[in-house]
């Protein structure tokens, strides 16, 4: 596995992941938009050729948000959302903490998050349009 920054040429292939497992995640117009800003993370995990993982983080002065850790079910648990976290986290030079949030019926996601240095903060009520409630983690950097 091979673990490399995206750019706005492989939006599509980005997209493709997403549509795979979750519909609700980026569509080709916001990543199009996300990457112009000049603020935008993205990376990529690779099986040879083929796309397995996506990581996106958008940054701001001193923090930066996780907007999302998209991996292929057949290739879960397998580290690679571990290595796209840890790379992500490296383009992330003079970021001082990585805050996301999370569905809270997504219990895999919020154990990973949890074993990988990120504390919950808070809770949205009602976040996601079906109601369901968001938690929000943070991690120190």
């Amino acid at each position: 596995m091979t673990v490399t920054l995206l750019t706005v040429k492989d939006v599509d292939k980005i997209c493709a992941l997403y549509l795979k497992d979750f519909a609700d995640g980026w569509n080709k117009e916001m990543l199009i938009s996300a990457f112009n800003t000049g603020r935008f993370i993205c990376a990529g995990a690779f099986d040879g050729e083929r796309l397995i993982g996506v990581i996106t983080c958008s940054k701001s002065v001193d923090d930066a948000d996780l907007e999302g850790i998209v991996t292929l079910k057949e290739y879960r648990g397998k580290g690679v959302a571990t290595a796209l976290l840890q790379f992500a986290e490296k383009q992330l030079k003079g970021v001082n903490k990585l805050l996301l949030e999370v569905r809270e019926g997504n219990l895999p996601a919020i154990q990973f998050y949890k074993k990988n240095g990120f504390e919950k903060i808070s809770v949205r009520k009602k976040y996601y349009a079906d109601g369901e409630n968001a938690l929000v983690f943070v991690k120190e950097l």
